[in-house]
């Protein structure tokens, strides 16, 4: 009598389920994200060196917790509106924004908006606790 020796066969997963979950996964994302180039603005970062006052007066823009707006001239505090910035400001160049860490970067963003188009060329951010 011959013995059968049972063949033993490979169990081989099939991939299609994985496949096809990957692609959906892929399609997803490709849906979902957004590349939007127009949403962020110029940004100058500094290059660093030796800092030389050219100006007589020092101008510094602070906001505070409560949207207040306050112009430090020469340490003189001032306070001052959004609407009538740009007016005040037209002459400066140079100007720092000072503004608390808890507060709203939609209300920076409008106040250097607000210095751009007055003018100022260089704006430096500091925020304060």
């Amino acid at each position: 009598m011959k013995r059968r020796t049972k063949r033993r066969s490979l169990a081989t997963p099939d991939l299609t389920p994985l496949i096809d979950v990957v692609f959906l996964l892929l399609i997803f994302f490709m849906l979902v994200t957004t590349f939007d180039k127009y949403s962020g603005f110029k940004l100058e970062l500094p290059k660093g060196g030796v800092v030389s006052e050219t100006s007589v007066n020092v101008y510094e823009l602070v906001i505070d917790k409560d949207e207040n707006y306050f112009l430090l001239v020469d340490k003189v505090s001032n306070p001052i509106t959004l609407e009538t910035m740009g007016e005040k400001l037209k002459s400066v160049d140079e100007i720092t924004v000072s503004a608390d860490k808890n507060l709203k970067y939609e209300v920076i963003v409008k106040a250097i908006g607000t210095l751009k188009n007055s003018g100022v060329n260089k704006v430096e951010l500091n925020f304060n606790e």
